[in-house]
């Protein structure tokens, strides 16, 4: 069996701003370490799909910085246009089965934060064997919270166990619940956060796609033949012209009658928004965190993240402040989920596009 890793790098990261831009967004930014998430994702995955056999998928604007951060020699694959997850995967399993029909390939999204490494391996190492029976094997986080910003799967029948691990029948997906149902789930202990990670065998995923996405494949087998050919070019942004935005949830793992979740035993976050600084951060004894200098007198609960500078808090409370660049953004920690309605703002403002 050989392994590989699949990073997918698309996203715009806009409930970061204005640290993460649409030219450098979040999985290309250093939020925790000194190095962006797309490069911690790759380190991490490193002791078992080394730097060869990592295929990382992304719009072709990002091809730049791709190269900057990972080399010039990373392997990558450019989608001509965003069309969520199902297309990228797909996309990624003919590049693969193109090279190595016999290939495993395990699905990571460049921007999670993930510290507990070796327990994530050992979770990769587990899901490896599972897919090798042909499941397709997605990777659940055991709640510590009722979190109403991820989606959650219902666990059944247990198959298999080791070393504190599980693996286990999936009963349902269920979608971004209500504060009372996510409270219903946890106290459950049943259900698991969706991560968003995946570990299958390419033929596995290419069968799932033929049977649940017909038309998808066919397209997907005619790009194949073109892959190292004059054509490529042409045949991908025609198969990007025709391919459906669909996530691989709603396209294949909520419907395919071979889908198991590891029970994931390592810590694991998205980094949805600023917020994850709180849970990633050490606070000051007011419970102020801060990436950058900070300077606070009769603050708290206030999360700063300043490129450079100082950032002088007087008597204000349960703040976001991040100084980036050329723009400022102050938010009541309660209203960092109207981002997206802020940017719009931006956008129609006469200079406000080029601060996006």
């Amino acid at each position: 069996m050989s392994l590989y890793a699949v990073i997918l790098c698309g996203g715009r990261g806009e409930r970061f701003w204005p640290k993460s831009r649409r030219v450098l967004p979040k999985q290309f930014i250093a939020l925790f370490s000194r190095g962006s998430l797309t490069q911690e994702t790759s380190a991490r995955i490193g002791p078992l799909c080394p730097p060869e056999r990592q295929l990382f998928v992304a719009p072709a604007e990002f091809g730049s910085v791709l190269r900057k951060q990972l080399g010039a020699a990373a392997r990558l694959a450019f989608e001509p246009v965003g069309r969520n997850t199902a297309p990228a995967i797909g996309l990624a399993a003919a590049y693969l089965h193109r090279q190595d029909p016999d290939a495993t390939m395990v699905v990571l999204p460049a921007d999670h934060l993930i510290e507990d490494r070796s327990g994530f391996l050992k979770a990769v190492r587990m899901g490896a064997q599972l897919a090798q029976q042909g499941l397709l094997v997605t990777f659940g986080i055991r709640p510590d919270r009722p979190d109403t910003g991820y989606g959650y799967i219902q666990l059944g029948k247990q198959i298999a166990g080791k070393a504190g691990l599980t693996a286990h029948r999936v009963q349902a997906f269920k979608e971004k619940p209500s504060p009372a149902r996510a409270r219903a789930y946890l106290a459950a202990g049943n259900f698991v956060w969706n991560s968003g990670m995946f570990i299958w065998r390419v033929d596995a995923i290419l069968a799932a796609f033929r049977k649940l996405m017909p038309g998808f494949h066919a397209a997907l087998e005619s790009f194949g033949t073109t892959i190292g050919t004059r054509r490529e070019k042409p045949a991908l942004a025609r198969l990007y012209r025709e391919a459906p935005a669909i996530s691989i949830d709603y396209a294949v793992m909520e419907k395919a009658d071979n889908v198991v979740c590891m029970r994931g035993a390592f810590d694991w976050d998205d980094v949805g928004s600023w917020l994850a600084l709180v849970r990633h951060t050490k606070p000051d004894s007011a419970g102020n965190v801060a990436n950058g200098l900070l300077v606070s007198k009769d603050s708290s609960n206030c999360v700063v993240d300043s490129d450079s500078g100082i950032v002088a808090a007087l008597g204000v409370k349960d703040l976001v402040i991040v100084r980036a660049g050329d723009a400022v953004l102050v938010a009541d920690r309660k209203h960092l989920g109207q981002m997206k309605q802020l940017l719009a703002e931006i956008a129609g403002h006469p200079v406000g596009e080029r601060h996006l």
